[in-house]
């Protein structure tokens, strides 16, 4: 073999567990957050991925995080993407625009206890829902709105300590039941009003969907989601 080959072939290297999990994220990010990805950038350095350029909103950097910890190999996220600021923008305008936008949300219903304080763009709620799963609700739309910066959930669950952990279990249970969920191999128990859930589900859609369940149960305080995927 002559020495150019040789050079060439030493010189070629296949990409690394981090390349490919660079590579796998901005796939994901151009497919599910199109435009609003263009001004993201990351590496990733022994399955740590560090996030960082600007988005439009909170909801978008929370996103690009979520999207991140969904690729296998991924191990812990260094989110420091910033929100873009503009100056005309007050406080006073994120609380009208996030006040209009639970009145309109197609949710409107399950958030409309919640009252909303704004003070340096980050968003204080208050008040109460009836799940937890109706909590993180108001957050999320909360965190679509122009200028901030975070989100702070005080909000009150109405339905704490009506049900008993027993109830509340057997309301789990009967909830996974009905979905297409392996659920036979998924356990879970209630402890004063936090639901813990282990066993293992097909992939991490699943995952999630069980935990946004067991957030929809009345009485539910805390989801604490300690399931694996399974491997073939």
């Amino acid at each position: 073999m002559d020495e150019k080959r040789k050079n060439q072939i030493k010189q070629d290297k296949l990409p690394s567990k981090d390349d490919l999990i660079v590579d796998y994220i901005k796939d994901q990010l151009e497919e599910k957050m199109q435009a609003s990805a263009m001004d993201i950038n990351l590496f990733c350095k022994d399955g740590t991925v560090h996030m960082y350029g600007m988005v439009d909103v909170l909801s978008e950097k929370k996103m690009a995080e979520s999207i991140a910890k969904n690729i296998d190999g991924v191990r812990k996220i260094e989110n420091k993407i910033t929100i873009a600021m503009d100056s005309n923008i007050t406080d006073t305008h994120m609380k009208k625009e996030i006040t209009e936008s639970f009145m309109t949300d197609r949710d409107a219903d399950r958030i409309r206890g919640v009252g909303i304080h704004v003070e340096d763009g980050v968003a204080n709620l208050v008040g109460s829902v009836h799940t937890l799963e109706d909590a993180h609700i108001a957050m999320k739309v909360a965190s679509e709105s122009r200028g901030i910066k975070d989100v702070v959930n005080n909000i009150k669950i109405d339905s704490l300590n009506i049900h008993d952990d027993a109830v509340i279990n057997s309301k789990v249970t009967q909830a996974l039941s009905t979905t297409d969920i392996s659920y036979p191999d998924i356990s879970h128990h209630v402890d004063h009003g936090r639901v813990v859930l282990s066993g293992h589900v097909n992939n991490r859609q699943e995952m999630e969907l069980a935990k946004e369940i067991a957030m929809g149960i009345e009485g539910v305080r805390k989801v604490i989601n300690r399931l694996k995927i399974r491997r073939d």
